[in-house]
Formats: structure tokens, C-alpha cells, sequence
């Protein structure tokens, strides 16, 4: 039998998975694995469960939102032995889950984890730290992580967009050089984000349909402000309308890229604070975990 270890975020997953808990494990226990169950005790835990014991399982799944799915993912690539990992989507958004298919109920995503195969998938780097799914600055970007909890739960992805309109009138442009692969720029950015989805903050990315998990490829997509007041309007439609042959949408496909701002800059690492970077590297690990999907 292969060894699996469920690892459950109460704060995130206990509403979603407990009364569904038992169907959950008589899944894996029906499709050949002994499970191991831990509820996770602290901010963290997962990635220090993951990185002390992962080693001896053949499968991880995680139970919570995509900042759980990033501590599991962070801890697997660091492990000599890689056990496979299954992803059980309880949090408000779960970008990286609608994005690739991954059932939003437990079991639902339980019985697709033991009747299919793993994809490999890459794995982004922000300045060495592992992230999933999306890194971004600018407007917003606070508010996956300056959203109340209750008001995450009640209200679910719309939270987001409310608190991230409080921030509205503060919102000021950030001065940052930056270079990819085929380009390089520099100007006044709104807003900016180095991901690898189809999906960021309960929206869908309609601008690219050949965006991969395998590819060795992230999509960036950066938001200039006018130099004319009188196009914010013009502006805010080519957003809403994801129309990247505006002048103020740059979209590209890169392995790499690296940046330099005039001050440090606020970043969101998989909807989490990742902290003020003045400057710093994106880079990719093709193909780095396996993950059911």
C-alpha cells in the first residue's frame, strides 16, 4: 500500500473537509493507501511537518487554501525523496485549483487524486522562495492578506476586491526597471505580477488559452499608469477588457526576470505576504513536483 499523510488546516478546512472526513479517508484507504492524518497546529506547520516526515510518504495531500498548497509544495522540492502531492481546495479562492480542474469538494477531489496520474508541474522562484501560482505588486495586492478571516469565509472572493478597493485613493504608482526574456522596460507600474495560472483573485485570465504547468515557462503581466490623467479611463477599460495590445498592458511569457524599483517594494507570494523587495530574480524549476490533478 502506498503511505499517504493528509495534512489538514483547521482554520481554512474545517468547515469544507470535517463532515466529510470519513468518506475522505475510506476514498484513500479504498484506492490502496494507508493514510496518516495531522491537523496542523501552528502557522507553518505544514511546511515543518512536510519537510521532517515527508520523506518517508509516497503521497502528500493538503487540505486548506492555496497559501497551504505553497508551504506543501515549498517543502517537498527541498526533500531528496519527492513524494507526490494531492491538493483537497478549502480556501476563499483557490485560484490555483479552478484553474487546473481540481474539484472544490473533498471528496470529489479525493476520488480524482486516486484515480489518476500525477503532472509533473513547475515550480516559480521569487528571489529563491518557492511559489505556485502568482507574486504580484501594486494595487490590491494587500488585500489577500489584510482581509479579515470572517470576512474571507462570509463573503469569499468579493472580500478581496473590498478591501482591496479601501486602498484605492492611496494607491500610488511604483518606478521599476524591468527585464525579461525578448524585453526590457521601465516605467510607472500600477500593478504587476509574475504567475503561472489562469486565474488570480477569484478572476479568470482570459489574455493567453496556452498558458501551462509544464511549460519552464511564467506569464507576466504589468499595468502602466498614463501619463495623462484623462486616460485612466481608457486605461481601466483595456484592464477590465484584458486587452494586452494596449499601451498600458505588457503580457509575456518568460523563464526568467528581474527587477529594480527605486525603494522597496510590498509583494503578495501565493495571496501571503512576501515581504518589501527593492530588487530581485524570478526564475523557474521546470517540471519540479508532481501534482494530482
Amino acid at each position: 500500500m502506498k503511505k499517504l499523510l493528509l495534512i489538514i488546516n483547521p482554520v481554512t478546512a474545517r468547515s469544507a473537509v470535517t463532515p466529510a472526513l470519513i468518506d475522505v479517508i475510506d476514498c484513500f484507504e479504498k484506492g490502496g493507501c494507508a493514510v496518516t492524518v495531522h491537523v496542523t497546529q501552528y502557522k507553518n506547520d505544514t511546511f515543518d511537518t512536510v519537510k521532517k516526515l515527508g520523506g518517508d510518504y509516497d503521497v502528500i495531500v493538503c487540505a486548506g487554501g492555496d497559501g497551504t498548497l505553497n508551504e506543501t509544495v515549498s517543502a517537498v522540492i527541498s526533500l531528496e525523496r519527492k513524494p507526490k502531492i494531492g491538493y483537497l481546495p478549502t480556501g476563499t479562492t483557490n485560484d490555483f485549483a479552478v484553474s487546473w480542474g481540481i474539484p472544490r469538494k473533498p471528496l470529489d477531489a479525493a476520488r480524482k487524486i486516486t484515480n489518476t496520474e500525477p503532472v509533473h508541474t513547475d515550480v516559480n522562484l521569487f528571489c529563491g522562495r518557492p511559489y505556485m501560482y502568482v507574486a504580484a505588486f501594486g494595487a490590491f495586492t494587500e488585500a489577500s492578506y489584510s482581509t479579515p478571516q470572517s470576512m474571507k469565509q462570509n463573503l469569499g472572493w468579493s472580500a478581496y476586491i473590498i478591501e482591496g478597493l479601501k486602498s484605492v485613493p492611496s494607491i500610488r504608482p511604483i518606478h521599476m526597471k524591468i527585464r525579461y526574456d525578448g524585453g526590457e522596460e521601465e516605467g510607472d507600474y500600477l500593478y504587476g505580477m509574475v504567475s503561472n495560472t489562469r486565474r488570480v483573485g477569484g478572476f479568470d485570465l482570459k489574455m493567453r488559452e496556452d498558458i501551462s504547468l509544464s511549460d519552464g515557462l511564467m506569464e507576466v503581466i504589468l499595468i502602466r499608469k498614463p501619463d495623462n490623467p484623462s486616460d485612466n479611463g481608457k486605461m481601466l477599460g483595456a484592464v477590465l477588457m484584458q486587452d494586452t495590445s494596449s499601451e498600458f498592458i505588457t503580457f509575456a511569457h518568460t523563464t526568467k526576470l528581474s527587477f529594480e524599483a527605486d525603494e522597496p517594494v510590498p509583494w503578495t507570494v501565493d495571496g501571503e505576504n512576501g515581504g518589501a523587495v527593492r530588487e530581485g530574480e524570478f526564475s523557474v524549476m521546470e517540471r519540479a513536483v508532481e501534482i494530482y490533478f
